[in-house]
């Protein structure tokens, strides 16, 4: 009696999600340039709030029988580097970055890096004889005072690449679409004066200051702080409303006036025509504390016969861009 041995084979089906079943997937609405938008526009260098940029755009597909994975990514740009994206206009730098979210917890990466925390995904459910469309957004920042010079030409980042893959990212995904786009930031002029007391540092909120001589003596002395701060090229002027004399209050009734002289950052200044001279020039750009220039006003020399009364001047201090 011959024997036979029969074999049964048992095949185990493991469960598997279908990926990457995707018709013309494609990127939609995707913009070529993003401009910054901050408080006053542009980019102002001495505001300390963070004004966060939103970037729309769709991912489109056509009808398949399957579930439809994809995920997005975003390249370094010109920093090469992808925890601080640069900004650039000839030799400065303005520091931004990229997040999946608005709430900054993930930066926007690309492959070889990204994790699945750093990239944008989606998906499209099965359809029939549909063409299906996702919208998704991310998010950008420039870091708030970066103190860099204002310019005629916007600070850009024109080397980023959005990147469209079918499929999940730990299972050999396939690019199918990539887009260009250029960040830029028009960094705004910003120049302004403070008159502070000495060794203070700039307050945009004092811009007036009262020397008070109490009573008149000869060569008294009193003195405050011009602190100026600004991006840009800058001159500092002044003016005296009374040709540089303290001046009886009752006057022209009361003809009496008391002359003084003025130092401004260790030069003498002629304020006697009334017109406003220029005291200064700066370039570049300042700190956010400003520069500081002391100003210093000496009584002149007193007769004794002068009129009681209180005696002023009003002086006029100005900073323009240069």
């Amino acid at each position: 009696m011959k024997y036979g041995i029969v074999f049964f084979f048992l095949l185990l089906l493991l469960p598997y999600k279908a990926q990457a079943l995707c018709v013309n997937l494609a990127f939609g609405g995707v913009p070529s340039l993003v401009t910054f938008e901050g408080g006053s526009g542009g980019y102002a260098v001495y505001d300390p709030q963070e004004y966060l940029q939103t970037v729309s755009f769709q991912v489109r597909s056509e009808a398949t029988g399957a579930t439809c994975e994809y995920f997005v990514m975003l390249s370094a740009g010109q920093s090469g580097n992808f925890n601080q994206r640069k900004l650039s206009e000839m030799t400065n730098m303005l520091d931004y970055n990229a997040y999946v979210d608005s709430g900054k917890s993930h930066i926007f990466k690309a492959l070889p890096t990204a994790t699945q925390s750093e990239i944008i995904t989606g998906s499209f459910s099965i359809a029939i004889a549909l063409t299906q469309t996702n919208n998704h957004e991310f998010f950008w920042a420039i870091n708030p005072q970066r103190i860099v010079p204002a310019s005629g030409m916007s600070y850009a980042d024109s080397s980023l690449t959005l990147s469209l893959y079918s499929g999940l990212l730990s299972l050999s995904p396939t690019l199918v679409a990539t887009k260009t786009i250029t960040f830029q930031a028009r960094v705004d002029s910003s120049v302004d004066v403070s008159l502070v007391e000495s060794g203070k540092t700039f307050d945009i909120g004092e811009t007036t200051q009262l020397v008070d001589f109490g009573t008149l003596e000869s060569g008294e002395q009193r003195g405050f702080d011009v602190v100026v701060r600004s991006n840009n090229g800058y001159a500092v002027t002044m003016q005296s409303q009374n040709h540089q004399l303290l001046v009886h209050t009752q006057a022209p009734t009361i003809a009496a006036s008391v002359a003084y002289s003025v130092i401004f950052n260790g030069g003498s200044v002629d304020l006697s025509t009334g017109a406003p001279v220029r005291i200064i020039t700066g370039t570049g750009t300042t700190p956010a504390t400003g520069t500081a220039f002391p100003i210093e006003f000496t009584v002149g020399t007193l007769s004794g016969n002068e009129n009681a009364g209180t005696y002023s001047d009003v002086i006029n201090v100005e900073v323009t861009a240069n």
